[in-house]
């Protein structure tokens, strides 16, 4: 397994958003079910279906029946797509706000983003500079692990600041943090010391970012999360849940993802505190030939603020 950081420019933004619609087409209302009302495993097999109930008549209009009702739904069918539309939902998906976030980031001078995650995490040895960057995995063919992409990666000398962004996607919506999605990040770091490449990161922390500091937006949180805030301002999970929650990985080296989650800091953050932490990281930036477009920078973050937070 060979992995690598790499500089994330700006213009992927809206790429990642494009190939995000391709493999996730539910999500986004864009399914052949939501737009016929069948999977297209449904549609796949009718011909055959028809093809056999020729000679039966019963199962002829059986079939006739079911396309009947799919018809008379086309137009309910239509007619959500379009409210999505109207109402602006696109723009509070979880995805785009990502995706807008990480434009807005890869924005600012590298130093601005250290000082604005050190107003979240309050760690004295971070950093003094923050890139944005992508994971890049080249896979064995005959072991390729199961892991999720993560949202938001920060790379400062051998440093990684690891992010998970959560919002609420709607009134009746919301994607919450499962356990098994913190041993997907424990284990990256796990690859990485793992790795005999000097240049990847050996120090790490992990950040929640989620629309509100309540702990609803983790997963039942009560089998595994033992304090979202402590007196260090840290989550502190249970390592034993997790791993019974989460279902078994034969890549996972689960002694070391025990003593990682021990080991690596994770943080609970919400949105509105990302958009203080920055606004405290203008001022100590001290900048004041770029304050004014600063403060449009931290505009742009409060808005996205109440997006993620819209439906709470």
């Amino acid at each position: 397994m060979e992995i690598t950081f790499k500089e994330r420019p700006i213009y992927q933004a809206p790429l990642w958003v494009l190939e995000h619609f391709y493999y996730y087409t539910v999500q986004y209302g864009l399914s052949v079910r939501q737009f016929t009302g069948e999977h297209w495993r449904y549609w796949e097999r009718l011909p055959k279906r028809l093809r056999n109930a020729q000679d039966s008549p019963k199962q002829l209009d059986s079939i006739i029946s079911e396309l009947e009702q799919l018809a008379i739904g086309s137009k309910e069918r239509h007619e959500k797509r379009r409210s999505q539309l109207k109402e602006g939902k696109w723009a509070e998906k979880e995805i785009v706000l990502n995706a807008q976030l990480l434009s807005v980031l890869g924005a600012l001078p590298s130093e601005l983003v250290a000082l604005t995650f050190k107003n979240l995490m309050d760690v004295k040895d971070l950093p003094k500079s923050f890139e944005i960057v992508d994971l890049e995995m080249r896979r064995d063919v005959k072991l390729t692990p199961s892991f999720v992409e993560p949202d938001l990666l920060l790379q400062g000398d051998r440093y990684l600041l690891m992010i998970e962004v959560k919002t609420k996607g709607g009134s009746k919506s919301s994607r919450k943090y499962p356990a098994n999605q913190l041993l997907n990040y424990l284990n990256l770091a796990a690859m990485c010391r793992k790795s005999n490449d000097s240049t990847l990161p050996n120090q790490f922390a992990h950040m929640i970012l989620v629309p509100t500091i309540d702990s609803e937006w983790l997963e039942n949180h009560s089998q595994w999360v033992l304090d979202t805030c402590d007196k260090e301002g840290r989550l502190r999970v249970d390592p034993d849940a997790c791993f019974t929650l989460s279902k078994k990985k034969q890549s996972y080296d689960y002694r070391v993802l025990k003593h990682l989650a021990d080991q690596i800091p994770i943080y609970y953050r919400s949105w509105k505190q990302l958009y203080e932490g920055f606004r405290k990281a203008v001022s100590d930036f001290d900048d004041q030939r770029n304050y004014k477009h600063w403060q449009k920078i931290g505009a742009e973050i409060r808005e996205l603020s109440a997006r993620a937070g819209k439906y709470v």
